[in-house]
């Protein structure tokens, strides 16, 4: 069960899967050895699941290459003239597999999301913290640089007074 749940990652799923009550497996899991078995199987686990995770990564990558490059797939409707025995003509509709040119949206978006997971791979940041300052706390902050610079002139001036 505790194997289940470090693959699935879902207590609900394990409990339906097992047929245990969900407030069971919770208990197993938090448990001192429900711990101690989670931490073991990620250990022996682990490096087969990270192989894997980086397989699907690098097909992924592969992948939305292509639909960048290459369009993605849709289903086109398409218009056949059909020429029948007789000689007549008729248009049938039908159904194709193109590829089609991305949107600048889906674009921006997947373009988006991959710069934000290279900063965090460079251990970069990926947004920006901080409030907006008003226009308000601006001038009294110009002011007050206005003020100290003011008073710094003043005493070079004296100083260079004195010493005349």
């Amino acid at each position: 069960m505790i194997s289940d749940y470090v693959v699935l990652g879902n207590q609900t799923k394990v409990s339906e899967l097992h047929n245990i009550p969900l407030t069971t497996v919770h208990e197993w899991i938090k448990s001192e050895w429900g711990v101690a078995l989670t931490e073991e199987i990620r250990n022996e686990k682990g490096p087969e699941l990270d192989a894997n995770f980086t397989k699907l990564i690098e097909v992924a990558f592969d992948e939305a290459e292509d639909r960048i490059k290459n369009g993605d797939y849709r289903l086109v409707k398409t218009k056949k003239a059909v020429k029948h025995d007789d000689g007549s003509l008729e248009v049938a509709e039908d159904y194709e597999l193109k590829r089609v040119p991305m949107n600048g949206k889906d674009l921006i978006v997947g373009g988006a999301v991959v710069y934000d997971k290279r900063q965090l791979h460079r251990n970069q940041p990926t947004s920006i913290q901080g409030k907006a300052e008003s226009k308000e706390d601006l001038l009294k902050k110009f002011a007050d640089i206005a003020k100290e610079y003011n008073r710094n002139v003043v005493s070079v001036q004296d100083e260079s007074e004195e010493r005349e």
